[in-house]
């Protein structure tokens, strides 16, 4: 444990974290994170694999050290290197610094700490025993909504969700400039769209078309359903995991049929159900639901499946229309969990009670707003959004206004925190 500790901490000699760790680009959660350290909660940062959570935490040691924190009271542990108990990191970690942990201001970052069996409860214990102790955590699998985490963690953690990258990361990654006037921007912008929806990953923006699938294949959705499931969860069928990612994310949106799906499969629903799950903890898939006015009320049948955003689908498909992928992506980029259907009437996304339709083309005609005014009038919503290629424009129908922007643009917004909820305020 002590060589490891020594080697992964190696701001204990050098007084900084190598810039190859700790890269010069900040993500827009960054400043979040940064904030939260000064707190006595925990941070548990949750996500996708290779979405750079690693490379997060090393930020926010090397912010920690510029801000005047010592090198020597700052321990990072990753146990996808090595599995060991939280208080037996502690412990090596006092045996090589000499600093007293129960006394010391200390921040602890665990990396893929969800491999450690019970890591909450330990957690828990540790937190409770040691107040000057800052616990910094990060992991694959959706430990957010885990029973026993949220359980034991009640109150003595912050969780925060790092996403692929947004095209605005993207793009200002791939350019290494900031994005400040899209004007100035906008055909660079609208031509590298397509490219940023296979490639929302940090390490991959320049990769060559063919490479970049097999890294998602091995890196990403190999290591989730070969690795990760079957060392922390009990009683996997990595088979059914594999035929479950196949089958939903080549029909992005498609209806779940658990009844069909099991005869098909020759699978329990039960069975189903739990493996469906875990594709949801981490990170493949997520479920939409059939809106009905309140979330406290939406409808359990109908469910849609859509993957967790677009880059997925071609680490195991060939082929996927546009518009689906598309489809895919605002979902995604609203975090949406309902879409509303009802008496053949459907519109893909309900979003803070507005209405998201999304047409990948720009010939824009009436019938193309039918569904998105007959929920409008559903529900006595004022506001709602179609989502096209490149149009973009305004329509006021009656008391009804609906805003249509290109996707590129749409994927520059951010939903319910910025100029969209102002637009309908």
């Amino acid at each position: 444990m002590e060589e490891i500790l020594s080697f992964l901490n190696h701001w204990w000699r050098e007084g900084r974290v190598r810039e190859s760790l700790a890269k010069e680009y900040k993500r827009e959660c960054f400043n979040e994170l940064a904030d939260l350290l000064s707190k006595r909660q925990a941070i548990v940062i949750c996500g996708l694999r290779r979405v750079g959570k690693s490379t997060l935490m090393y930020q926010l040691i090397q912010h920690l050290i510029e801000n005047g924190s010592k090198p020597a009271n700052i321990v990072y542990f990753s146990f996808d290197k090595k599995i060991g108990e939280i208080k037996e990191v502690l412990d090596a970690y006092s045996g090589i610094t000499e600093k007293d942990y129960e006394k010391e201001r200390i921040f602890v970052f665990l990396d893929e700490v969800y491999k450690l069996k019970d890591w909450h409860g330990k957690l828990k214990l540790l937190y409770d025993a040691l107040p000057d102790v800052k616990f910094v955590l990060s992991g694959s699998a959706s430990l957010k909504i885990e029973k026993e985490a949220r359980r034991d963690l009640t109150g003595r953690a912050f969780y925060v969700e790092v996403k692929p990258l947004s095209f605005k990361e993207f793009f200002e990654l791939k350019f290494k400039t900031k994005l400040e006037n899209t004007k100035i921007w906008e055909e660079k912008l609208k031509s590298n769209f397509p490219i940023f929806l296979r490639r929302a990953f940090p390490e991959i923006i320049d990769f060559e078309p063919e490479r970049v699938a097999d890294y998602i294949k091995d890196l990403v959705l190999d290591k989730i359903l070969f690795s990760d499931f079957p060392s922390t969860f009990e009683r996997v069928d990595i088979n059914l995991l594999q035929i479950l990612t196949e089958i939903f994310l080549s029909q992005p949106g498609m209806y779940l049929n658990v009844d069909s799906l099991s005869k098909d499969l020759k699978k329990s629903k039960n069975d189903l159900l739990m493996h469906i799950r875990l594709l949801e903890l981490g990170y493949i898939i997520r479920i939409v639901k059939n809106y009905r006015g309140s979330s406290l009320s939406a409808s359990r049948k109908l469910r849609r499946v859509y993957p967790y955003h677009p880059s997925l689908i071609q680490g195991m498909i060939n082929e996927v229309e546009e518009p689906k992928i598309a489809e895919c992506f605002v979902r995604s980029h609203l975090d949406a969990d309902f879409y509303w259907r009802k008496e053949g009437k459907e519109v893909d996304f309900v979003y803070d009670k507005m209405p998201f339709e999304v047409k990948y083309k720009d010939n824009i005609q009436r019938q193309d707003l039918n569904n998105l005014l007959e929920f409008m009038s559903t529900f006595k919503v004022k506001a709602g959004y179609l989502i096209s290629k490149n149009k973009s424009g305004e329509l006021r129908i009656d008391d009804k206004t609906i805003k249509i922007l290109p996707i590129w643009h749409f994927a520059l917004e951010k939903p319910g925190k910025g100029s969209m909820k102002q637009r309908n305020s």
